[in-house]
């Protein structure tokens, strides 16, 4: 059988082509790999969250401080903070204001993936008295990005709380 003329050239250039567009598509998956939340990344996230809570409840200002990252910004209802020192005052405000007696607890914390080791986390905030009879005091949504440092701890990066507001047309 006779092959047509430049066959084996043609063969050649396109199995160049396959294997360049096979080392395309093993480096894009390199770069999700590179993003890909572990299983021990959501427990350590679900971790930090729990170590947030718990530090407001406990009015233990310095460990809910270190939850952050340096350049940290909390925009909630109250105000907003950038910067550890920002955020430390404004924690102190609120534990002495609307947090003292209170129990903070996260529910369906969602992880999502995000490139340069960062995540995206959503979670509601339920908020019960714990001083008095218990009840629900408050409820809102957090909106959180947060950031993978150099030895792998995960801290806030951006921390959005939206407070489910009970106005008349809601009553």
């Amino acid at each position: 059988m006779t092959m047509p003329k430049g066959w084996q050239k043609e063969q050649i250039i396109s199995k160049k082509e396959n294997f360049n567009e096979q080392n395309e598509q093993i480096s894009s998956k390199n770069e999700l790999t590179n993003s890909i939340i572990t299983v021990d990344d959501k427990l350590t996230i679900q971790e930090l969250i729990a170590t947030y809570n718990i530090a407001v409840d406990n009015k233990n200002i310095d460990e809910w401080t270190n939850t952050w990252t340096d350049d940290g910004t909390w925009s909630t209802t109250f105000g907003e903070a950038k910067g550890k020192p920002e955020l430390k005052n404004m924690i102190e405000q609120v534990t002495n204001e609307f947090a003292s007696g209170k129990r903070h607890l996260s529910t369906n914390i969602i992880i999502e993936d995000a490139r340069n080791n960062m995540a995206s986390v959503k979670s509601y905030l339920i908020v019960t008295e714990a001083k008095k009879t218990p009840e629900v005091v408050a409820s809102g949504t957090y909106s959180d990005i947060l950031k993978k440092n150099n030895s792998g701890s995960w801290k806030f990066y951006k921390r959005k709380l939206d407070i489910d507001l009970i106005t008349e047309s809601n009553k």
